[in-house]
């Protein structure tokens, strides 16, 4: 019996040193302030809590920032990937794995508050506007799974900030955002956040997440999520926020 229990010893040993043993990819893209390149440096309150997590557990990793749909694509095939910060939507549930919450998620319409003439009392109200959405973003996906059709329902960007000058020059009349996305936008342009309103809650289904491929080690995803909730429950997350909206 003591030899059975030593050799199992041996074994999970082995497995958790290989697992160690190997690197780690992680993506994300830019989505400032929670994830974002800053003087060649990738930044943000999500990288600062999946940075921290992955610190705590002891894996080897990369950090790369791509482009948002190419680090979907990428970590939905690609082993050992992993991509934040990620809307966890029905369209994606089955396709990774999942750490977190890294943050709650609430997403809102936006007008320019002296736009009073903008009145949405339902999603069809929408389609009366020129609205804005993300490439590749979870708004995208709300829109298409709602029946929208782009370019004659709603726009695509690149970023968040091209969608916040469109807004603000009135070649957009909707623009979607989360409170912290845009307040944090908005302190580093020439534009006061004051000056929005929200127009309509358009979503606020599960959070924004680490999306991991399907073939990473069950044991990795359990390492991390367990690290990243004692970082969140030691009120790290509020320290990082006020940081990056005090600062900035």
């Amino acid at each position: 019996m003591k030899r059975f229990i030593t050799l199992n010893i041996i074994i999970f040993v082995i497995i958790t040193t290989n697992i160690k043993a190997q690197e780690l990819t992680i993506l994300t893209h830019q989505w400032a302030p929670y994830n974002f390149k800053e003087q060649d440096i990738i930044t943000g309150i999500s990288t600062e809590l999946v940075e921290s997590a992955l610190h705590m557990t002891g894996f080897k990793y990369k950090l790369q920032l791509y482009p948002f749909k190419r680090a979907l694509y990428t970590a939905q095939t690609t082993p050992n990937t992993m991509f934040f910060t990620v809307a966890r939507i029905p369209q994606l549930e089955t396709k990774f794995k999942w750490i977190g919450p890294l943050h709650p998620r609430v997403v809102y319409l936006y007008r320019l508050k002296k736009r009073t003439d903008i009145q949405i009392s339902s999603i069809e109200d929408i389609k009366k506007y020129q609205t804005g959405a993300l490439l590749g973003g979870s708004v995208e996906q709300f829109f298409k799974t709602n029946g929208f059709q782009e370019k004659e329902d709603y726009f695509l960007t690149a970023t968040s900030e091209q969608l916040l000058k469109l807004l603000a020059k009135g070649r957009a009349d909707l623009i979607p955002g989360d409170p912290l996305d845009l307040a944090y936008q908005m302190q580093n342009s020439e534009y006061n956040f004051s000056d929005l309103e929200q127009a309509f809650l358009l979503s606020d289904i599960g959070g924004y997440y680490i999306a991991v491929n399907q073939e990473t080690a069950d044991e990795v995803v359990a390492k991390i999520q367990t690290a990243l909730d004692k970082i969140i429950n030691a009120g790290s997350r509020e320290v990082i926020i006020n940081k990056y909206l005090r600062d900035q």
